[in-house]
């Protein structure tokens, strides 16, 4: 089986821990073929440029790794942009300076700054939170300058802490507008592993909205285990390709210079055009 993971944090996020060569030393330990390193771009107000996050910095470490890990494993640059949709000024100003592969798009935020995160969940007000969780998701996959959407029912990750289920699927036609936002725009989803060492125990999304979206004629999906700690890089990565298989896909998407390439599970690369695959 192919093994990817296209979404881990180094100490360029504010909230990991580890360098990006030890994340590199773990992957190569578990196993994996592909990585995209993917720190948080993360704006809010009052903070919309986020100074925190250094790109020069980035790369120059992104470049430091490929050259000691060369012939080891692939190693692709990534960002994880936070509700660039709200900050599209300077979140598109940095994609455009540095060379990314890949670029996943993320809504982590409410409309008044507070993170998703933060919010008390309570049985009254699971269904408000997800309605503007649902809000800020459109809006987000109408703005067209990400690849993937990252951790597509996030709100489950944060409402299963109080012994909670959101279940997306509960609003499936605005669900499924998304999603159709996304196929349209040529653009994909993730299947983020994180869910499955945390209380939720399940993948961001779960097979029910992988399988939607399969439905909807989705065709681009990566995996990514969301690692903050060079010890989860990997994690739950074959149980999240296990999910994506069943749904229905034969392949995973992996990125180069913001072009995606399907790869058959177990096989070798096969060029992707909007069209569908081709040799």
């Amino acid at each position: 089986m192919f093994l990817m993971d296209y979404h881990m944090h180094s100490l360029n996020s504010s909230d990991a821990h580890d360098e990006i060569t030890t994340l590199c030393d773990k992957a190569i330990a578990r196993g994996l073929q592909e990585i995209a390193i993917t720190d948080h771009f993360e704006p809010s107000s009052g903070n919309e440029q986020y100074l925190q996050y250094n790109g020069k910095k980035y790369f120059s470490e992104i470049s430091e790794a490929r050259q000691r890990f060369e012939g080891k494993i692939k190693i692709k640059s990534g960002v994880e942009l936070g509700q660039p949709h709200r900050f599209s000024k300077h979140s598109l100003k940095l994609i455009e300076e540095y060379p990314y592969d890949y670029v996943l798009g993320s809504a982590h935020r409410l409309p008044n700054n507070v993170d998703f995160g933060e919010v008390h969940y309570t049985p009254e007000n699971l269904a408000t939170y997800c309605a503007i969780y649902l809000l800020e998701l459109k809006t987000l996959a109408q703005w067209d300058h990400y690849d993937c959407l990252g951790h597509l029912d996030l709100v489950k990750r944060y409402a299963a802490n109080y012994q909670l289920r959101a279940n997306l699927m509960d609003y499936q036609e605005q669900l499924a507008e998304i999603l159709k936002i996304v196929i349209q725009k040529g653009k994909g989803i993730e299947v983020n592993t994180s869910g499955l060492r945390q209380s939720s125990k399940e993948c961001l999304p779960g097979l029910d909205i992988i399988r939607l979206y399969k439905e909807l004629g989705g065709e681009i999906i990566t995996v990514g285990s969301d690692a903050h700690w060079a010890e989860d890089v990997g994690k739950g990565i074959p149980e999240g390709m296990e999910l994506i298989r069943r749904a229905g896909f034969n392949y995973v998407t992996v990125y180069t210079n913001r072009k995606p390439t399907m790869i058959k599970i177990g096989d070798k690369p096969t060029v992707f055009t909007r069209g569908g695959l081709s040799a």
